[in-house]
């Protein structure tokens, strides 16, 4: 398990890019925006809608059954397949 706060100025829908990441589940704020698995595809991407965030520090939970990234990166669109 994976735990990162990040601050946030103004929230607004976004979408967390999993690509590099092996296969697991993703928290932020205690909700489960879902599960990746970018190996077996289709999307890469997490959608994490705005009113899932606070103005101020957020916490994101990865839950990672295989081998993890150095990092998590936030885009303004998906990646589809």
């Amino acid at each position: 398990m994976y735990r990162v706060t990040v601050d946030v100025s103004s929230p607004h829908d976004t979408f967390l890019d999993m690509s590099s990441w092996g296969k697991g589940n993703v928290f932020v704020n205690g909700f489960n925006v879902g599960r990746y698995f970018p190996a077996a595809g289709p999307a890469k991407t997490l959608y994490i809608p705005a009113p899932l965030l606070n103005a101020g520090t957020n916490e994101i939970l990865v839950f990672e059954l295989f081998t993890p990234a150095s990092q998590l990166v936030f885009r303004e669109t998906p990646i589809l397949g």
